[in-house]
């Protein structure tokens, strides 16, 4: 484990603290980035550098081909920071923007230190692809996998992980915030421990990778990695960026090679990073790249009051835009409360007057927020958050099955909102 000291550089003033956020792998679907594509001259060029350095059509890999060729793990992981660089660019041709921090999951790391200016692009996309490659190839097809546990404390999952029967095959690999809690592991393994963090109340969700990635499992791969990253010369940071090792910024430059190696192997502290931020008051989060899994993910965070933007749609970008990089909001909140009613009550274990007390709440935060829209009250920063918290409570206590959870939240932010695209990767 590297440690150190960081003694923060005094800190600019500026108008609005924006940190810019990388998505990781999970992130990606068949289509992303074509609106990029299309429409932004700068974006395309990021596409035809990435296709160059790869000597392959990373467009067609991301617009035509199948899910299925786009989820490898040597193809997902170039073709994120594509896209991610991509939005990048055009973020800063057309906004009046300067970030403060950045912030990357796993292999989102690496795009943020590429748009610090820690390493060329075309130096990126290789070095992705190859770190792809490294940690699929760390086990055979199928012999590892990853678990998305909720409802459950840390020490808990940690107590399991260590228990005698799947010690050593199977860890914590990623903290990442709003209750979800990731483990790695070889697959037998976590069927075994799948099983009995189930009993205790956990909601235990199999992630779509072959591969435990973030554990000790990756160590062959880790070390082939750091040999690669020791040929690297990396440049001077333009803006901190987060390392998901220590949840502080990298010093400088210097820390880079042991740190990304490090990670492969690492548990990835989101949730420590997302911590760093809010504690800086961050007043806004701009997701950089395909999906909204880590705006999803901080808006479970009660502590995450700033505004969060995303730049997955053509109507993120319209708004981005239009508004000067502040969003336009034109949330439905009556279409919240009317999903919050429908939605069937699966909840048989609590009493009446229980239950009442439970929903009683979430459900009054709910008709608050739609009476003051219909009266046409200005929509406050933390509204978004706030019905999106309320309605998944509601949810929740109805003991929603997972699948159909999260179908109503993807559909609602689709048709009205941010909150789109949940996944648990």
């Amino acid at each position: 484990m590297i440690t150190f000291t960081i003694n923060t550089l005094s800190e600019r003033n500026v108008i609005m603290k924006t940190t810019l956020l990388f998505p990781g792998q999970g992130s990606q679907y068949v289509g992303m980035g074509k609106f990029l594509f299309v429409r932004f001259e700068s974006a395309r060029r990021a596409f035809e550098e990435a296709s160059e350095a790869l000597g392959y059509s990373v467009s067609r890999l991301c617009f035509d081909g199948s899910l299925e060729e786009l989820t490898r793990t040597e193809n997902a992981q170039p073709c994120i920071l594509t896209v991610s660089i991509a939005a990048y660019r055009v973020l800063l041709e057309n906004l009046d923007i300067e970030p403060y921090y950045c912030a990357g999951h796993s292999l989102g790391e690496i795009s943020a230190l590429t748009a610090a200016g820690a390493l060329s692009f075309t130096d990126a996309v290789r070095l992705v692809r190859l770190r792809g490659r490294l940690m699929q190839e760390s086990q055979q097809e199928g012999e590892g996998g990853m678990l998305a546990v909720h409802r459950l404390d840390s020490s808990v999952i940690e107590a399991e992980c260590g228990r005698p029967d799947v010690r050593g095959t199977v860890a914590v690999s990623n903290l990442n915030g709003g209750g979800q809690i990731v483990i790695s592991g070889l697959q037998r393994s976590l069927n075994r421990i799948s099983e009995n963090l189930t009993r205790l109340g956990g909601r235990v969700v199999p992630l779509n990778v072959s591969a435990a990635f973030h554990s000790p499992l990756m160590k062959e791969g880790a070390a082939k990695f750091a040999a690669e990253l020791s040929r690297i010369h990396f440049q001077p940071l333009r803006h901190w960026v987060l390392s998901n090792v220590t949840a502080l910024p990298y010093p400088d430059e210097n820390f880079i090679p042991a740190l990304l190696a490090e990670q492969m192997v690492s548990v990835v502290n989101w949730q420590g990073c997302m911590r760093f931020l809010v504690e800086r008051e961050t007043d806004r989060m701009i997701e950089i790249g395909p999906g909204n899994v880590l705006g999803n993910m901080l808006r479970r965070e009660k502590a995450a009051s700033c505004l969060i933007q995303s730049t997955d749609q053509e109507d993120d970008w319209r708004n981005l835009l239009s508004a000067g990089g502040r969003m336009a909001r034109g949330t439905n909140y009556d279409a919240y409360l009317k999903a919050a009613l429908c939605a069937k009550n699966y909840n048989v274990i609590d009493t009446a007057s229980e239950y009442m007390n439970l929903i009683a709440e979430p459900f009054r935060e709910l008709e608050r927020l739609a009476s003051g829209a219909r009266k046409g009250e200005s929509e406050g920063a933390d509204w978004k958050n706030l019905v999106v918290s309320a309605l998944d409570k509601i949810l929740e206590i109805k003991k929603t099955p997972s699948l159909r959870r999260e179908d109503i939240l993807n559909r609602l932010g689709e048709e009205g909102g941010n909150v789109h695209n949940v996944q648990y990767a």
